[in-house]
């Protein structure tokens, strides 16, 4: 059995940075199966479990999402088991979501600096979603972005090589 305190204060597991978390807030508890239970410790905003405020205990699934405050919360991260509730992650797609994706942001930075203003930028805003959407639980868009990023890295690459060439060339 794992238990894990979640809230404001220093001394819980996971420490919350958000004036609307209480001190002491909730706990999930995953039991030698890997089933998950949340439970509200009395906090004072209230533990909202996909969008439906919650007390005292609630069986979590692997989709369901957690926010306390203004922060969602990554649960199914603080456990090291990716096996919750005798399911396994959703893996939609054939999707790995064992670890989170590069966001391909320093070669991103590069490329706009460097050789392709334009589509630098595009692979940065793509590059600086993937961390919030994996913590918010959405590793299909983390995975997508990441993708996106990649790939308007690359084009941008290829764009301000090609100029370079062209200007090598015209000299």
């Amino acid at each position: 059995m794992k238990i894990v305190k979640i809230g404001r204060s220093s001394h819980n597991d996971v420490v919350i940075n958000d004036d609307f978390v209480s001190s002491s807030h909730c706990q999930i508890i995953q039991d030698d199966r890997g089933n998950c239970t949340l439970i509200d410790t009395n906090s004072s905003n209230g533990t909202y479990v996909n969008g439906v405020r919650r007390q005292g205990e609630v069986h979590l699934s692997p989709s369901d999402m957690v926010r306390i405050g203004h922060t969602n919360l990554p649960w199914q991260n603080y456990f090291d088991s990716p096996v919750r509730n005798g399911m396994q992650r959703p893996q939609g797609g054939g999707q790995n979501y064992a670890n989170k994706p590069d966001n391909f942001l320093a070669p991103a930075i590069l490329c706009t600096i460097f050789l392709s203003l334009a589509f630098g930028i595009v692979s940065i805003v793509f590059a600086s979603k993937v961390n919030k959407q994996w913590e918010a639980g959405d590793y299909d868009g983390a995975i997508e972005s990441a993708r996106k990023a990649r790939t308007w890295f690359w084009v941008g690459l290829g764009v301000g090589l090609f100029r370079i060439l062209v200007f090598l060339a015209m000299q």
